[in-house]
């Protein structure tokens, strides 16, 4: 558990830092959006929710490799 906590002090430094941030924010944005979609009325098929949690969980890890290249 020690060597998870150090990897993700400086997660730029090691491979298994990155992947623990990216499998955070996929974590964090598809339970935000599949919460909202799930609370919220509509009348969308359940597929088209899966596609959006999908679309949005991609969107976010792009955007956060984006972010940790610069």
């Amino acid at each position: 558990m020690s060597y998870l906590i150090e990897s993700m002090k400086l997660p730029i430094d090691n491979f298994l830092g990155v992947l623990l941030y990216a499998v955070v924010i996929m974590i964090i944005t598809g339970l935000v959006v599949g919460l909202c979609l799930r609370f919220i009325p509509n009348s969308l098929p359940f597929a088209w929710k899966q596609a959006l949690v999908g679309l949005a969980v991609t969107l976010s890890l792009l955007i956060w490799i984006l972010i940790v290249i610069q």
